[in-house]
């Protein structure tokens, strides 16, 4: 049975009208945790002063970040993918993690603008963009850019989520009946796209290094959102909460998983929580983090400007009212922010000790 939690540190009052919202019952409230948390410290990431872009999406080690850059000339703006790779060293005893130098930047020209969507611990890099008239999925990796194939019966394409291997999932668009398909690019066999196993009208949106795969299924047609995992052997299962009509998730890592669940419909009042992919167990994400876009293998949930260490808020630092603003997009294991700053120019920066 599925139960949904919520971290000591949320107010009473904001746990009982999140239950009386959701219809929610058995909220159970944790014990005190006395663990501190290091502040988020603001490391802008190098750039050349005549581009302006933004890190998207960092590996789960904190090594690799990329991100979107552009170029403006008088009569055009040229897309750039950017690359940052940090030098490994050693900050202490053998058994200390390893901590990343200034990282190193390469810049890459494109022809189509592209979306990223997440990066693995070897650099290679996933997305999707428009090309000859349709939204396809593509891979950079060894200095090359490459599209991957998507079944006939799919008009357009996107990929979300890599994991060490190289596995690669997402979504593809079926016109004719206005639905989606999951898909699967399996990294020992190139060339290849197959359709996962997962319930109706489905995309993936991740894929774990055990072969673990999370998406989210329905929304379309009147029907209502499921978050959705596929284990290892082949089950699946919904990843919801007692008294929600509908769930979506986000991102996965580890054993995590965060998203939204609701009562109503997809527009009205919602609660963001992180899943525990093992038990099922979904918590209520501090209200105060604001909408959730991310979640690390150790639990920590990432929004725009701050991080949820089980309920405790630890704010991005950095912004000055009404000159700078800062935005979060990913964050990787060692606690490793990305994202940008936005003042007189858009420029890619990260946090670190989050």
């Amino acid at each position: 049975m599925i139960r949904i939690a919520r971290s000591s540190v949320l107010a009473v009052l904001t746990a009982a009208a999140l239950t009386a919202t959701l219809g929610l019952p058995d909220v159970v409230t944790a014990a005190p945790n006395p663990r501190k948390v290091r502040v988020c410290a603001l490391r802008p990431l190098p750039l050349p002063a005549d581009l302006n872009g933004y890190a998207r999406v960092v590996d789960p080690t904190g090594r690799f970040t990329a991100g979107v850059g552009y170029r403006v000339t008088d009569d055009d703006r040229h897309p750039l993918l950017l690359l940052w790779d940090g030098l490994a060293r050693r900050d202490g005893p053998p058994r200390r993690p390893l901590v990343w130098d200034e990282p190193r930047l390469t810049i890459v020209p494109t022809e189509a603008e592209l979306q990223l969507a997440s990066i693995n611990r070897h650099g290679v890099i996933i997305g999707s963009g428009f090309v000859d008239n349709s939204h396809r999925p593509w891979r950079y990796r060894d200095g090359q850019l490459e599209w991957l194939p998507i079944p006939p019966t799919v008009s357009g394409a996107s990929a979300y989520g890599i994991n060490s291997r190289g596995d690669i999932v997402g979504s593809g668009a079926v016109e004719e009946t206005e639905t989606s398909l999951p898909l699967l690019w399996p990294a020992d066999r190139p060339g290849a796209v197959e359709v996962i196993d997962a319930p109706p009208n489905a995309g993936a949106t991740e894929i774990l290094d055990d072969g673990t795969i999370v998406g989210s299924a329905g929304g379309s047609g009147g029907s209502l959102s499921s978050g959705w995992v596929r284990r290892p052997d082949g089950t699946t299962v919904l990843l919801t909460a007692p008294g929600a009509r509908w769930s979506t998730v986000f991102a996965a890592q580890g054993d995590w998983a965060v998203g939204r669940i609701g009562a109503g419909s997809p527009y009205e009042d919602s609660t963001s929580v992180r899943w525990n992919l093992r038990t099922g167990l979904a918590v209520a994400v501090n209200p105060a983090l604001g909408p959730a876009s991310d979640v690390n293998a150790r639990g920590t949930v990432l929004g725009d400007r701050a991080v949820d260490h089980d309920g405790r808020i630890v704010p991005l630092r950095g912004a000055i009212p009404d000159v700078l603003i800062i935005f979060g997009w990913a964050i990787a294991d060692d606690g490793t922010v990305v994202g940008s700053t936005n003042g007189t120019r858009l420029r890619p920066a990260r946090w670190i000790g989050c």
